[in-house]
């Protein structure tokens, strides 16, 4: 049987970066936790819904440009191990630019800083 992270289209980039998301009701400061080319992985302090659609702002870096894209999300758990109520959520990108698209493939794939 094939574990989830089998079954990826493609791989995950680890990277500390920072952003906000939209949703229906504010603006929240969130902590990148993963990357992929088709979705994202972050923390935050309250729970969001399954299939709630956000706007996911990413803060410009050294490895990736500034880019605001929409996405639904997909999960949200409480992390059990933190005193404070925090959150892990999964969202996937519902349509993606051609800037994203590159800096995202060429961070999965290893090349450092953007092109």
């Amino acid at each position: 049987m094939q574990s989830p992270e089998d079954k990826r289209r493609f791989p995950r980039a680890v990277i500390m970066l920072s952003a906000d998301i939209h949703d229906s009701d504010k603006r929240l400061a969130v902590e990148v936790v993963d990357l992929t080319v088709h979705g994202i992985a972050f923390k935050l302090d309250r729970s969001l819904s399954v299939g709630e659609e956000i706007l996911v702002d990413i803060h410009a870096s050294e490895a990736i440009r500034h880019n605001e894209l929409k996405a639904e999300v997909l999960r949200c758990d409480p992390l059990k191990d933190r005193t404070a109520p925090h959150y892990l959520a999964a969202a996937k990108f519902i349509d993606v630019n051609d800037e994203y698209l590159m800096d995202s493939l060429a961070l999965v794939h290893g090349k450092q800083g953007r092109p």
